[in-house]
């Protein structure tokens, strides 16, 4: 049996993963509880949980704050999995940086929480079957602390991610495969460890879940309801693996785009203008009279089948690629928001913290 420990300031979210949850059928078994993150770290340390199931916004000690103590303590053997009723992907963004390994939405989903239990059983399972593994003697001089290397990343890698995203956006299945497979190649070329490429990848797939969800429909696509969010932490050892899961991603990802555009019609052919020329002034009047329609019922059809505002839209596609520009780049927030069509920095740092809940230099840094 596997322990685990349970973390949310609700009790009855505590009694509902306790008792809707099969956690006994699926191999895991219920240690403990607590009710902030503050608890939560007298617990680990008294229980030392394999897994803890923590909310994100707590009292005294949140979510992040909770997995941020962890990671710092060598002590701490426990994997996390995030519990949260927000679907901000600037969540889960900041989460992937302390080796989650799987995040979880409320209203509880139990099909969902024994997908994961299962899998990570197995694969669990499988590790305490390995042969223990000498370990090398720890070098005496001081080693920097190592992080993901999300800024700055290089023009072969910005170049690979760009063919893939096209690929996807053009829906030809031959190209997502060859873009997959050179995506996965360079990644393995450029990190050295195996770490850093799964966290590589974990991004390019969060990124690859934001643009499917600012496509060109109002069906948002959460964090759970994309497959790789959920199954990249459960790839296997085997790296050449992960080439045919990245493109069976990726294909998904292409139909899905696909019947978003059947559905959208006019509303999408606007949406896939703004796309283009975000970084440009936009208004609905002028793409309204680039495209031949009236102002007034593109804005409706645009509001009924992509699900927000014209100018909504707008917003969100700049805050898009400014999420790219701040990961790949050390450009200053200043150019960056002019790059993405903003004039006025202060107004781009409003809309990217109503977007994805941190200003943009705190999602720089995380």
């Amino acid at each position: 049996m596997f322990t685990v420990l349970l973390v949310d300031d609700e009790p009855l979210v505590l009694e509902g993963l306790k008792f809707m949850v099969d956690w006994q059928g699926h191999g895991f078994r219920v240690c403990g509880e607590a009710c902030d993150g503050e608890e939560a770290l007298e617990r680990i340390a008294e229980l030392d949980p394999d897994l803890v199931v923590t909310d994100i916004r707590m009292p005294i000690l949140d979510g992040l704050q909770l997995l941020e103590r962890c990671a710092a303590d060598p002590r701490v053997r426990s994997r996390f999995v995030i519990l949260s009723g927000h679907e901000e992907f600037s969540f889960a963004h900041q989460a992937l940086r302390y080796g989650v390994v799987n995040y979880w939405l409320k209203p509880i989903d139990t099909d969902e929480i024994h997908e994961t239990l299962r899998k990570l059983r197995e694969q669990w399972s499988e590790e305490r079957c390995q042969p223990p593994v000498t370990l090398p003697q720890p070098n005496p001089s001081p080693q920097p602390e190592r992080e993901f290397p999300v800024t700055g990343i290089s023009e072969e890698l910005c170049a690979a991610e760009d063919g893939l995203f096209l690929a996807i956006e053009s829906g030809e299945g031959e190209r997502i495969v060859q873009g997959a497979e050179l995506l996965a190649t360079i990644v393995r070329r450029s990190f050295a460890d195996p770490a850093w490429r799964k966290s590589y990848l974990t991004h390019f797939l969060l990124e690859l879940a934001w643009k499917t969800s600012a496509g060109e429909t109002g069906e948002e696509m959460t964090i759970t309801g994309f497959e790789a969010a959920q199954e990249l932490p459960f790839f296997p050892t085997d790296e050449e693996a992960w080439e045919r899961q990245l493109a069976d991603l990726c294909r998904e990802a292409a139909d899905r785009l696909a019947a978003q555009r059947a559905k959208a019609g006019p509303a999408g052919e606007a949406a896939r203008y703004v796309r283009r020329r975000y970084h440009e002034p936009l208004k609905l009047q002028d793409v309204a009279k680039a495209l031949h329609f009236q102002p007034a019922y593109l804005g409706q059809l645009f509001k009924k089948h992509i699900g927000m505002s014209f100018l909504d839209y707008v917003h969100r596609t700049r805050i898009e690629e400014a999420r790219k520009l701040l990961r790949r780049t050390d450009l200053k927030i200043a150019d960056i928001a002019r790059a993405v069509g903003y004039a006025d920095p202060e107004l781009f740092t409003a809309k990217f913290r109503q977007f994805m809940n941190v200003s943009p230099s705190q999602y720089k840094k995380s």
